[in-house]
């Protein structure tokens, strides 16, 4: 005779399916567990006795033990919701995970889909940094996918513990300070956010920063830490002096070091700067003096740290 603890989210014909390998299984269970009936739902912690060694299709408990999948399709609430706010925001964690954790601060009433059995969660948005932490209350096979809902402007959006590896913003959201990274992720979806000034993706490894283009009001970007290649940074660093024109100064911190030496670019035969390196645009960040009126433009990189001086001999 074995004893099995049931988990969240299972019902007796899951319980069947992973012992026995078919729902057949439940006759077993019934007659082992007297008090049972079709009609029980079980709870997480619950145990059941069950026949050692009856099994009805051992492909499929040998298919579910190789691949540690486990049926759990007893809670049915996890199917509809109906969150009051419109979505703005999808995210999906890295398989496997067990836990979530959001930091946010703002106005507005955030609800929170965590995308397994539990309610939603609302959480009114204050200057308060608060800390949202969930434990995923089910497994599935396939991906989780958590939605947040609601008329929110987020002073401060922290997803760095969020494990999630895909992210979509829905519609244009306003996110002031938002930190986002030490994961391989598509950042496209921050062609969206509005009003950004502070961006924090260390660690972060993509194929693109293009996406952080739009965000002329940034004026802190963290990228130390990132595994990005020299030939991206590149080009988002020559796409930052061809589209200057309205954007704010910029402090970026890098660890990833950019092509060429720092130098003032050769001109082509119209008399037009020719960048051909990332060294060469930050140059011309630093050097023009009518980009650095409202303050300096700065890169920082492993420390070494190039800024624009009023002073300098080599200004355009």
């Amino acid at each position: 005779m074995g004893k099995y603890t049931v988990t969240a989210g299972q019902n007796i014909y899951d319980v069947a399916m992973h012992l026995h390998g078919s729902v057949e299984g439940i006759v077993d269970l019934l007659i082992n567990n007297p008090e049972l009936s079709l009609e029980d739902d079980l709870k997480s912690g619950d145990e059941l006795d069950y026949t050692d060694e009856f099994v009805i299709s051992p492909d499929i408990v040998a298919y579910n033990r190789m691949y540690n999948l486990l049926p759990a399709n007893g809670e049915r609430d996890v199917y509809y919701k109906e969150p009051s706010g419109k979505r703005f925001m999808e995210l999906y964690p890295e398989s496997g995970q067990t836990a979530a954790m959001l930091v946010a601060s703002g106005s507005g009433t955030l609800e929170i889909d965590w995308g397994d059995n539990t309610e939603i969660e609302c959480l009114t948005l204050t200057n308060e940094v608060k800390e949202l932490r969930h434990y995923f209350n089910d497994r599935i096979a396939s991906k989780r996918r958590i939605c947040l809902y609601g008329d929110v402007s987020f002073r401060t959006l922290d997803m760095s513990h969020s494990h999630a590896s895909e992210l979509y913003l829905l519609r244009p959201v306003s996110l002031e300070k938002f930190t986002y990274g030490k994961m391989e992720a598509d950042i496209s979806f921050l062609s969206l956010a509005d009003d950004t000034y502070e961006l924090t993706l260390t660690g972060l490894q993509t194929g693109s920063l293009l996406p952080i283009l739009p965000l002329k009001r940034l004026m802190r970007l963290d990228l130390s830490g990132a595994k990005v290649e020299p030939s991206v940074l590149d080009a988002y660093l020559k796409a930052l002096v061809d589209k200057h024109h309205g954007r704010r100064n910029l402090t970026v911190i890098l660890s990833t070091i950019p092509t060429g030496i720092y130098r003032k670019p050769e001109k082509d035969g119209e008399g037009n700067y020719r960048i051909s390196s990332g060294m060469e645009a930050i140059w011309m960040l630093t050097h023009e003096p009518a980009w650095n009126e409202g303050g300096a433009w700065t890169f920082i990189i492993n420390n070494q740290t190039y800024i624009y001086e009023p002073d300098d001999t080599g200004n355009l």
